[in-house]
């Protein structure tokens, strides 16, 4: 896995420096992150096209994910949670 950027808490919404592949990292307590897009829609696809929607996925304790997402949508959890923007071919 190849870092592109500083990691951020993500205990307030963050675009993560607009990545579209963020590596999650969770410390010992099993959390819920939250994945949104909360940009306008811009009628070209960028944004989703719709006017605003989020999903959630659960993180089991200690564990670690990557995620895909759009740049401008946002990630949120608990600060103890931390996302890293990383190269989405993982090289």
């Amino acid at each position: 896995m190849k870092p592109l950027a500083n990691t951020v808490a993500t205990g307030s919404a963050t675009n993560v420096y607009k990545a579209t592949a963020v590596y999650i990292a969770n410390d010992g307590t099993a959390r819920t992150l939250t994945l949104a897009n909360t940009a306008i829609d811009t009628g070209n696809g960028q944004n989703g096209n719709y006017a605003g929607g989020s999903i959630t996925i659960h993180i089991p304790a200690n564990a670690g994910l990557v995620i895909r997402k759009r740049p401008n949508d946002t990630v949120q959890c608990n600060a103890a949670t931390y996302g890293t923007k990383v190269a989405e071919n993982g090289a």
